[in-house]
């Protein structure tokens, strides 16, 4: 396939960062904000993050997940802890996340280490869900090989009849804490402004890159 001469992240749209020129000392406070302004400006999927793991080998693995909430550390998410990125978390407690927003061409790239979060913390993340999400999410066996597709549909209408469900227990809440966080906002003249923190242990190192 032939890609044709077409490059464009949201063409030439400019975004109100004012942050890049006079940065807060706290990178999550920001983050939490955009996401906030995310979903106050109609991004469609303002909560979708594009989550990267890796094996105890080093083999990566992607995904786009939606997080549940900002923490004052960095991004909570849920998962079960049987999928291909609970094992992975278990093995290779680190990861790397990305929230890109299209409608107002920003991304913010998250990494740091992952905590896994007490059975409590889970039950109320689960609780929190749409109802609609219960019943597949208690039949399936996230990852598993699917062999009989009505079978497994049949098994999560019969869950639905009996929503709200109880929390399954290999549903896991994670805490990705963040040692590294960049904000990307579209510029002018595609002199894209770029706002890197990171952790130095006792506090935030702010620089800004080149596009």
């Amino acid at each position: 396939m032939t890609i044709p001469p077409f490059e464009a992240l949201s063409g030439d749209l400019t975004v109100d960062f004012p942050e890049y020129l006079d940065p807060p000392e706290d990178p999550i406070p920001l983050l939490a904000s955009r996401v906030k302004r995310a979903m106050r400006v109609g991004v469609r999927e303002p909560l979708a993050m594009t989550l990267a793991t890796a094996s105890e080998t080093g083999q990566p693995s992607v995904r786009t997940m939606v997080i549940s909430e900002v923490s004052d550390r960095g991004i909570i998410f849920a998962t079960h802890s049987t999928s291909r990125k609970g094992r992975e978390l278990a093995a290779n407690p680190c990861a790397a996340a990305l929230l890109y927003w299209r409608e107002t061409s920003e991304q913010i790239a998250i990494r740091g280490r992952i905590d896994r979060l007490p059975d409590e913390t889970a039950r109320q993340l689960w609780s929190a869900r749409p109802l609609f999400t219960h019943a597949m999410s208690t039949a399936s066996r996230q990852s598993q090989p699917l062999m009989d597709v009505e079978r497994l549909r049949s098994v999560a209408r019969g869950f639905a009849q009996m929503a709200p469900l109880d929390k399954p227990a290999t549903y896991t809440g994670y805490e990705l804490i963040a040692d590294e966080v960049e904000f990307w906002a579209n510029g002018r003249e595609r002199l894209h402004e770029r706002l890197l923190y990171r952790w130095s242990g006792a506090s935030w190192a702010i620089s800004r890159l080149q596009p």
